[in-house]
């Protein structure tokens, strides 16, 4: 079955027709363009990461750190930390800062050496993603003996209080307490010392690059004070402060007492024991002095020579005493008289004499110090009795 063609009944229609057909192809064309255009020209894709081993300086970075390993291995540590702080300037890496740390150990820098490998840890983390290196435990462990080895080359610094146990800070940090053996870095440290009934001593110690620094600091009380110093002519007698055995002679040193009145006594066997009050005014030093006298005065061997001697002697006169009563009968110039006087003389020079040698022996064993000479304090003579001086003069009465 045939169609027949459908045409414009007349030209005017059918130029109308075309006009249309060529209006309809031109939208087409004009809407089709960009898109041709976009599919000959796709946007370029976004650029890679950049990964270290990209940057541009690595192989630089690399050949320092091998020549920085080279030095090492020849012992030049410093010269090698040079060319590792380099390697790590033009790319860091941590184990450029684990290399820089090594030298600084091996130059017995280990303060720096510690900073080092702080610094390797947190590198390693931030380029791992927080990551801990896979020597943390021995880095750890390195960084531990570092430390000590840094402490242990610092100046040794001994400070002393009087008195002691005083607490030490410094910056609000306690050190320890007095006598105290610490060591401190090179310079200047400004520190407190804090002890109680005592004001705070603000103390500035200067601690030099290598060696021993001492410092001994006084302590002011805040407390009255007063104190007492004893003299006992005897060794080995104890010294009793209101009740209580606080010495034993002979001592030299001072008891710190509280201002006033306080009872101080002496004992030791075979002597006889004293007591006295005794008031110590504030800010003062008390010296007592005392001597104490054996209880069994036994007799020496000044007595036991010196009563016969006394008796024999007051006979041997007594008898010169009659002789001379008899010789006055007789007639002088006659042979009994002259015996008679003889008998008189011999008997008052005599017997004088052992009298008088007699009396003297007596007298001396009964003033002599009875004190055994082991037992006795040696050194000048003591007066006995009570002298307040200012604290602080010399202990030694």
């Amino acid at each position: 079955m045939s169609h027949p063609l459908l045409l414009p009944a007349t030209p005017a229609q059918l130029r109308r027709c075309l006009r249309l057909c060529s209006a309809v192809l031109a939208v087409g064309l004009v809407a089709m363009l960009p898109l041709h255009a976009a599919a000959d020209e796709p946007a370029p894709p976004p650029p890679p990461p950049v990964a270290a081993s990209d940057n541009p300086r690595a192989a630089e970075a690399d050949a320092l750190s091998d020549q920085g390993k080279a030095l090492y291995r020849d012992l030049k540590y410093k010269e090698a930390f040079a060319q590792f702080l380099k390697a790590q300037t033009a790319d860091p890496r941590p184990a450029f800062l684990y290399n820089m740390a090594k030298c600084k150990e091996k130059l017995a820098e280990y303060d720096e050496a510690v900073k080092l490998l702080e610094a390797y840890i947190q590198l390693h983390r931030a380029q791992n993603s927080g990551a801990d290196p896979a020597n943390l435990a021995d880095v750890q462990g390195l960084m531990r003996e570092l430390k000590r080895r840094a402490y242990e080359a610092l100046p040794e610094v001994s400070i002393q209080s009087v008195p002691p146990g005083a607490q030490v800070l410094e910056s609000g940090a306690t050190l320890g307490t007095t006598p105290l053996l610490t060591r401190l870095q090179p310079g200047p440290h400004k520190i407190t010392l804090k002890l109680d009934r005592h004001t705070d001593l603000d103390a500035e110690v200067l601690v030099p690059q290598s060696g021993k620094v001492s410092v001994v600091l006084s302590m002011k009380s805040t407390v009255k004070r007063a104190a007492l110093a004893v003299w006992v002519n005897v060794r080995g007698a104890q010294v009793i402060v209101d009740g209580k055995v606080v010495a034993v002679t002979p001592f030299a040193g001072q008891i710190d007492v509280e201002p006033g009145p306080h009872q101080v006594s002496f004992a030791r066997a075979g002597y006889a024991p004293i007591e006295q009050q005794v008031q110590v005014p504030e800010d003062k030093l008390v010296r007592v002095k005392v001597a104490m006298e054996r209880q069994d005065r036994s007799s020496g061997w000044r007595s036991y020579l010196g009563w016969p001697l006394l008796v024999g002697g007051a006979l041997a006169a007594g008898a010169g005493g009659v002789a001379s009563y008899y010789a006055d009968k007789e007639y002088r110039g006659s042979p009994m008289f002259n015996e008679l006087e003889t008998w008189q003389n011999t008997g008052y020079f005599g017997g004088g004499t052992a009298a008088g040698l007699g009396l003297v022996l007596v007298i001396w064993d009964a003033v002599r110090d009875p004190t055994p000479a082991e037992e006795r304090v040696e050194g000048p003579s003591q007066s006995t009795g009570i002298e307040v001086l200012p604290l602080g003069s010399p202990k030694a009465p």
